[in-house]
């Protein structure tokens, strides 16, 4: 990165900002510079779950049993490669939760009908932003006047949970003319179901939040500020990566 670039932002998606949010480093050098990386073992459980949440849902109403999740994950899971961890240790964990985590939520789901969005993308112009916004449905169930979203993660903190459920609300208002009942966000590695009931305050609040998140994208000299120590380990941009001389360089500049 040259001595804070200028970011112009005219696309916003889920994934663009998810890295954000976990890095505005590896955001910078994945979306802005384009650069290649492995991919990561977080990315690779994520696109585990997408494919058996998608595939069990599109079995009939009568073949979602516990052992067709079953069926479902071990199908997928040997596409996992053990080089992708730190340890065997942490590739067991990941499996057992993972495993876990799907078979309770998904065969609590069994006697939906089929879902209204399944894993479809929908993108939009935002004209209040002067943005183009993109955002996955993984799973929308239709409920009287309203429907319900659901997203099945590997994990995510407050701030990613808030992005998923700010973005949800102003797709489904902007897009469809219509409030989510709820939003439900399951986060698998460690069981936890996080419940959102958005109100009538909710579009406002997305759209500031959204606001807010285009100024820090675009805002480079901020990321030294932002970045996420915890993230840096299994970083493949560590060679490359110069957050440290940048943090040296605003200290000296502050001071």
């Amino acid at each position: 990165m040259i001595k804070y670039p200028q970011v112009s932002v005219r696309t916003m998606t889920d994934q663009n900002l998810t890295d954000f949010i976990r890095c505005p480093y590896k955001f910078y050098y994945t979306h802005i510079e384009k650069k290649k990386h492995p991919l990561g073992w977080r990315q690779a459980i994520q696109h585990i779950i997408n494919k058996v949440v998608s595939s069990y849902f599109q079995l009939p109403k009568n073949q979602r049993t516990p052992a067709n999740v079953l069926q479902l994950i071990d199908q997928y899971w040997g596409r996992l490669e053990l080089g992708m961890f730190d340890t065997k240790l942490q590739y067991y964990m990941a499996a057992a939760a993972i495993t876990d985590g799907l078979m309770t939520n998904l065969s609590s789901e069994s006697d939906i009908a089929q879902p209204l969005f399944l894993y479809e993308k929908f993108k939009m112009n935002l004209k209040e932003l002067d943005v183009d916004l993109s955002l996955t449905f993984d799973v929308a169930e239709w409920q009287q006047d309203s429907f319900i979203v659901k997203k099945f993660l590997v994990d995510a903190d407050v701030q990613m949970l808030e992005l998923y459920c700010h973005l949800t609300v102003v797709f489904s208002e902007k897009v469809f003319g219509i409030r989510p009942a709820r939003i439900e966000v399951m986060t698998l590695i460690d069981g936890e179901k996080h419940v959102f009931n958005p109100d009538t305050d909710s579009l406002e609040a997305g759209l500031n939040y959204l606001q807010l998140m285009k100024n820090l994208l675009e805002d480079t000299q901020q990321f030294s500020d932002m970045y996420n120590v915890n993230e840096c380990p299994a970083c493949p941009f560590q060679g490359v990566c110069d957050r440290d001389e940048k943090i040296e360089t605003k200290h000296k500049f502050l001071s």
